[in-house]
C-alpha cells in the first residue's frame, strides 16, 4: 500500500512527484517482478494519491497535473484488470464513481455495470457518472433528483454536489448555488471546492447576488490564486462584473476597488480596460473616467493596453471646451494596433467630434449673440449720406451689374 503523500512545503514538492510518478509508471514492473511479496492495491487507496495531486493542481503545481493524467492512465488499466470481487468493498465501489468523474476512462464503468453481482454502490450514481462525462444532461438530472449529496461520504458527495449543479446552472441558478455551496463545504481545500468556487462566482453574477460574487472571488483568490485553472475564474468574473452592472453604477463600481486590488497588476489593468469600455458603450462616462484613471497609472507606455486607454478616455471627454483635446488623443491613436471592436468605436468617435461646433465665447461687455440680419429704411434726411458713401455704392452697383453681365 502507498501511503497517502504529506506536502510539508515547497522545497519538496518535486521529490514528492518524482516518487509519485516513478511508484506508479513503474507499477506494471513492479508487479511482475513481486507479485507475490505485495498486496494489491486497493482502487480507494489509489483515489487517496489522485485526490493529493489534485489538491496540488488547485494550488497552482503544473508537475501535479501532469503526474495526475499519468496516474489516472495507470488506474484506468489497474480498475479494469481489478476482479469483480474487489468491487464488493464500498470504498473500492466508490472510487470506481470518483474516478470517472476525475477523468478516468468510461470504458471502466461500463465493464463495472456488466458485473454480477453489482458493485457495492448506489447503482444511480454510476449511471449518473456515466450519463455526465456523455453530456446526456436530461438522464443526469433524473438520476440524481432523490440523491442527497450531503448523506454521501464527503469524498463522493462533493462530487456529486458538484455534478448536480453543473445539470442545473441553466434552468435552475439558484438551486445549483445550493449545491455548489454544498461542495465547497464537504471537500474543503480540493480541487473540488476550487472548481465550485469558479462556478459559484459566475452563477452569483447572473443571478445579482453582489455580496455573495464578492466574498466568493475574495475567497477565490486569496486561496487558489495559482490554480492551474485561475485563467478560467478570470474569465468567469470578468463576465460576472458585466452582468452584475458595475459599469452601470457609480456606486457600485466603487465597491469593485478592494475586490480588483487582490489580482496581479495586469489582469487589475484589463479588468478596468473591460468595464472602462462597457461604460463607454453604455453611455456611463462618469464610469468610464473613473476606470481609465485606476488603469492609467499601471500601463506601460507605448503599449496597445495605452493604444486602448487613450481611446476611452477620448470618449468619455464630453465638455465642449476639451474638443481639441478630444481631437488629439484621437490622432495620436494607431488604429492600425486596435482590434476590429475598437477601431468601430474609435472612427465613431472621431465622427462624433467632428459634429461637434462650438463658437467661442465674446469678450467681456461685448454682445455676442447671433440674431437675423434685416435691412434698414433709409433715413429721411439725406444729408446723412456722404459723398464718399455715394461713390462706394456706385461702384457696387456697377460691380453688381458686370457679374450679372458676366454669368448672363
Amino acid at each position: 500500500m502507498i501511503p497517502s503523500l504529506v506536502w510539508l512545503g515547497r522545497p519538496l514538492e518535486r521529490l514528492s512527484l518524482l516518487l509519485v510518478m516513478l511508484i506508479w509508471l513503474a507499477g506494471a514492473v513492479i508487479g511482475q517482478v513481486a507479485a507475490q511479496q505485495m498486496p494489491e492495491h486497493q482502487p480507494f487507496e489509489m483515489i487517496r494519491t489522485l485526490q493529493t495531486l489534485q489538491s496540488q493542481v488547485a494550488e497552482g503545481n503544473s508537475q501535479a497535473h501532469s503526474a495526475q493524467r499519468a496516474l489516472l492512465i495507470q488506474m484506468d488499466g489497474a480498475f479494469m484488470d481489478a476482479r469483480p470481487e474487489v468491487w464488493q468493498e464500498p470504498r473500492n465501489a466508490r472510487a470506481a464513481v470518483i474516478h470517472l468523474l476525475s477523468g478516468g476512462h468510461p470504458d471502466v464503468m461500463r465493464q463495472l455495470l456488466r458485473y454480477d453481482p453489482a458493485p457495492a454502490v448506489d447503482p444511480r450514481l454510476m449511471l449518473a457518472a456515466l450519463a455526465y462525462v456523455e453530456g446526456r444532461g436530461s438522464d443526469l438530472n433524473d438520476l440524481l433528483v432523490d440523491v442527497d449529496p450531503m448523506e454521501l461520504p464527503p469524498s463522493l458527495g462533493g462530487h456529486i454536489a458538484l455534478v448536480k449543479a453543473t445539470g442545473l446552472i441553466q434552468s435552475e441558478p439558484r438551486e445549483a448555488l445550493t449545491y455548489l455551496g454544498q461542495a465547497r463545504l464537504l471537500m474543503p481545500g480540493s480541487l473540488i471546492e476550487e472548481a465550485a468556487l469558479r462556478r459559484e462566482i459566475f452563477v452569483a453574477g447572473t443571478v445579482g447576488e453582489v455580496e455573495r460574487f464578492q466574498s466568493l472571488s475574495l475567497r477565490y483568490l486569496r486561496r487558489y490564486r495559482n490554480s492551474m485553472f485561475a485563467s478560467d475564474f478570470r474569465r468567469r468574473f470578468a463576465i460576472a462584473i458585466d452582468a452584475l452592472g458595475f459599469a452601470e453604477n457609480l456606486e457600485r463600481f466603487s465597491l469593485l476597488e478592494g475586490l480588483l486590488a487582490e489580482f496581479d497588476q495586469d489582469t487589475r489593468r484589463a479588468l478596468y480596460l473591460r468595464l472602462a469600455r462597457t461604460a463607454v458603450l453604455g453611455g456611463h462616462l462618469d464610469i468610464s473616467r473613473e476606470a481609465t484613471e485606476r488603469a492609467d497609472p499601471i500601463t506601460v507606455e507605448g503599449s496597445l493596453a495605452e493604444m486602448t486607454l487613450r481611446l476611452y478616455q477620448a470618449a468619455s471627454i464630453i465638455d465642449p471646451e476639451r474638443m481639441t483635446e478630444r481631437r488629439d488623443i484621437l490622432w495620436s491613436i494607431d488604429p492600425r494596433r486596435l482590434n476590429r471592436e475598437d477601431r468601430e468605436l474609435a472612427d465613431a468617435v472621431m465622427e462624433l467630434t467632428n459634429r461637434i461646433r462650438h463658437f467661442p465665447d465674446p469678450p467681456a461687455n461685448v454682445i455676442g449673440e447671433f440674431s437675423v440680419p434685416e435691412t434698414l429704411p433709409a433715413p429721411e434726411d439725406p444729408s446723412w449720406e456722404l459723398t464718399s458713401m455715394r461713390r462706394a455704392q456706385d461702384l457696387l452697383d456697377r460691380t453688381a451689374e458686370l457679374l450679372k453681365r458676366v454669368e448672363g
